[in-house]
């Protein structure tokens, strides 16, 4: 699917006070066209370089506004550096909506190699040989999960998260490469 049409689908089903964790960086990009910021706690992101803060940043801030839904979108690569924070969220049993974006690598750091130095051959950046399951692995910390390839995938998974209060939902979202 088309990661701009996840993020319009995204914050049309978000509650009006969630406030939104965002790492999702190359598959973000349309995010703030669809995005009202409500209030000074309505939105956490990054203004800097660094990767992998996102899921234990949703983990914190549900933690801090327990009144709030926090959906957090973060990409594929970036939820590799502290996947294991899905633990502490099924543990405290925070509602948490995760959306891992999943184009099968490190694109943020395959753009950068190109750009700032013209490679376009990455080593090391792909995750399809061996594919990736974010699904497998967030079920393997006990967090409710589910893959969704289309519009009607997505929907209907994220009508299950919404309806869960009693922990963690991940929704691990099939977009195309860029």
């Amino acid at each position: 699917m088309h990661a701009e049409w996840a993020m319009m689908r995204l914050v049309e089903k978000m509650p009006k006070d969630a406030i939104l964790v965002e790492e999702g960086l190359t598959s973000t990009t349309t995010l703030f066209n669809y995005f009202a910021f409500r209030d000074r706690n309505s939105f956490f992101g990054n203004v800097s370089g660094g990767i992998g803060w996102g899921i234990a940043a949703a983990v914190g801030v549900q933690i801090a506004e327990p009144g709030r839904r926090v959906f957090a979108v973060i990409g594929d690569g970036s939820a590799m550096y502290s996947i294991t924070a899905l633990w502490s969220a099924a543990n405290q049993k925070l509602p948490v909506i995760f959306l891992i974006m999943n184009n099968e690598g490190y694109q943020i750091l395959k753009n950068r190699l190109k750009l700032f130095h013209g490679n376009d051959q990455p080593i090391g950046m792909d995750f399809e040989d061996p594919p990736m399951n974010v699904t497998k692995i967030a079920e393997g910390f006990g967090v409710a999960a589910e893959r969704v390839d289309s519009a009607e995938s997505f929907d209907a998974a994220m009508k299950r998260a919404l309806a869960r209060t009693d922990g963690p939902s991940l929704l691990e979202v099939m977009v195309k490469k860029v």
